[in-house]
């Protein structure tokens, strides 16, 4: 069966002290959201992580990196990017995905996830901890300052839009193209709400 995340992630955090392991934090949220809520799966992650680690210490960057995910300060400078109209900056990151191999697939499921939790942290506001198990306070006042650049309809809208590339990224021979459509459509999305309210710049 499935177990909650807060119940799986202390699960975790058992096992690597009983492993001798330091775990920065912020790594075993990440291990956690892989796993997809499997026991197996998570040990099985958590055992990669261990094995790639060259001094029985974790660190956030490096199961990013293991695990495949976007680079946490990569997608706070795209956001940040989108926030303030920034074209040239947010056009680099995307080069950046591109130029380091990454999936650009994944960076697309990795943008979702992050545009994701910082509406919830907008509309869960001084509760959104319980929700994010794991997650550093600094990740989460800094995704409630992101979450305060934009309105409501701003994010539902980017979500949208970046959803939908998601689902048109299967087996396209130009994933560059596609990815630069997106940012591009996020630009003119965060410059304009629904509602017709505009986001904060940073």
């Amino acid at each position: 069966r499935l177990v909650a995340p807060a119940e799986l992630l202390a699960y975790l955090q058992q096992v690597a002290e009983s492993e001798g392991v330091t775990i920065e934090e912020g790594v075993l949220a990440l291990v956690v959201r892989s796993g997809g809520g499997s026991v197996r799966d998570s040990l099985s992650l958590l055992d990669q992580l261990i094995a790639g680690s060259s001094d029985q210490t974790i660190t956030l960057e490096g199961a990013q990196a293991l695990l495949g995910y976007t680079p946490r300060v990569l997608l706070d400078e795209v956001v940040a990017a989108f926030a303030s109209k920034d074209a040239p900056t947010a056009f680099r990151s995307l080069d950046s995905v591109m130029q380091s191999g990454q999936d650009p697939r994944r960076f697309v499921e990795d943008l979702l996830s992050h545009i994701r939790d910082i509406i919830v942290i907008q509309a869960t506001g001084t509760e959104a901890h319980e929700l994010f198990p794991g997650v550093s306070q600094g990740d989460l006042g800094m995704w409630q300052e992101q979450a305060s650049w934009f309105s409501p309809a701003q994010l539902a809208s980017m979500g949208r839009e970046i959803s939908d590339t998601l689902q048109h990224m299967s087996g396209v021979t130009a994933p560059r193209l596609q990815l630069e459509l997106m940012v591009a459509k996020l630009l003119v999305r965060a410059d304009a709400s629904a509602d017709g309210s505009a986001g904060t710049s940073v």
